[in-house]
């Protein structure tokens, strides 16, 4: 019998990744019983069976084996049954582990996507499951985001750490693509922080579209703000004529995620857009009166970077890395008492001053 749980958990994960089968120790390759001395009595079948139990949960996504005992002429043989899983492939320490033949092995890349598509193809028009390559690339493209403009670089070990995987090299041999990334580490991933899925599996789309559904007005997302509990909210707008805001939600240090509409704050609004920015007033005039448990911070960005903002190109994180802006406060300074008119149209534009005077309008003819 192996010493190693490791050894043991790769022979059960090759059978549940390729078909049922048992494990038989206590039986030399010859097919000679040699029996495991260990296990004639029942303190050392409870510690065989623990060590069988214990490499089986060194296996993802969780395999559950048997445990019998076979005894012929006084040897005792140790018999684990395995079915095969009803997923494609199993994984030891986020290696992929198939049988051929008698022997157990990591699976190379372009084994572990026939597998996949042999697996879960219907029919002779299936799509082609994603390369462990180009998931790879996607994975060291979102560190590269992650990490743009920032003093002190995120590692492949932080990201591991924060995924609680037990080691940095489960991470980088996927990052590396030498193996190939597990769908529950996929969507562990994403969870984590806040990519899309769609985009790290397939490259449709972008890599940090927003998670979250759409919302008629800019005060519906408070609820759903203060059910996230982050740790910060970040008010941000473009510099151009247009104004474009956003609001990106700050969970913890590695997870940003942005709320998935934007509203113009300045004069380059409808009907439509004017009844979003008064919604919006009325947000950030709750933001700046009432306590809340995080904080609140104004961020004015460059056209260029609002726009791979809104489309999901940058990482929303960027914001933090830039300077404080209490534009979002000043908004609400309708009457310019700490700002004035003047003041304002300097610091954010005349569009900025315009939206002012929109706000102000549409709250006077609601008292009228």
């Amino acid at each position: 019998m192996p010493a190693q749980g490791h050894e043991i958990a790769k022979s059960i994960a090759a059978f549940a990744s390729s078909n049922a089968g048992q494990l038989l120790f206590g039986v030399a390759d010859d097919g000679t019983i040699a029996g495991l001395p260990e296990a004639t009595n029942a303190a050392g079948r409870d510690d065989i069976q623990r060590r069988v139990m214990g490499a089986a949960k060194e296996i993802k996504p969780p395999v559950h084996p048997t445990v019998a005992w076979a005894v012929d002429g006084g040897k005792v043989v140790c018999v684990v049954g395995i079915e095969r899983g009803i997923d494609a492939l199993y994984y030891v320490n986020q290696r992929a582990i198939v049988r051929r033949g008698s022997s157990s092995r990591p699976a190379e890349p372009g084994e572990v996507d026939l597998i996949y598509r042999q697996r879960y193809a219907v029919g002779s028009h299936a799509a082609s499951l994603p390369s462990t390559k180009q998931i790879a690339e996607r994975m060291r493209r979102v560190l590269d985001l992650m990490n743009e403009r920032r003093d002190e670089r995120l590692t492949v070990a932080d990201l591991a750490r924060a995924l609680g995987l037990s080691a940095p090299a489960e991470l980088d041999a996927v990052f590396a693509g030498q193996v190939a990334a597990s769908f529950p580490l996929l969507d562990q991933f994403c969870a984590r922080f806040a990519v899309d899925k769609d985009w790290l599996a397939t490259g449709r789309g972008n890599p940090f579209t927003s998670p979250v559904e759409y919302r008629p007005s800019p005060e519906d997302y408070g609820d759903l703000i203060e059910q996230a509990a982050p740790e910060y909210v970040y008010l941000v707008r473009s510099t151009s004529d247009v104004g474009e805001a956003l609001i990106i939600v700050g969970s913890d240090s590695l997870k940003f995620w942005s709320l998935p509409d934007v509203w113009h704050v300045s004069d380059h609004v409808g009907a439509g857009g004017s009844n979003a920015l008064i919604s919006l007033y009325r947000l950030f005039r709750r933001w700046s009166q009432g306590s809340k448990p995080y904080m609140v911070l104004g961020r004015l960005v460059e056209p260029r970077l609002a726009d791979a903002l809104i489309n999901g190109k940058a990482h929303p994180a960027i914001v933090d890395r830039l300077p404080l802006s209490h534009w979002w406060d000043d908004l609400t300074d309708l009457e310019h008492k700490w700002t004035t008119r003047k003041g304002s149209a300097k610091a954010y534009g005349e569009s900025f001053v315009a939206a002012q005077d929109i706000v102000r309008a549409m709250l006077e003819r609601q008292r009228d």
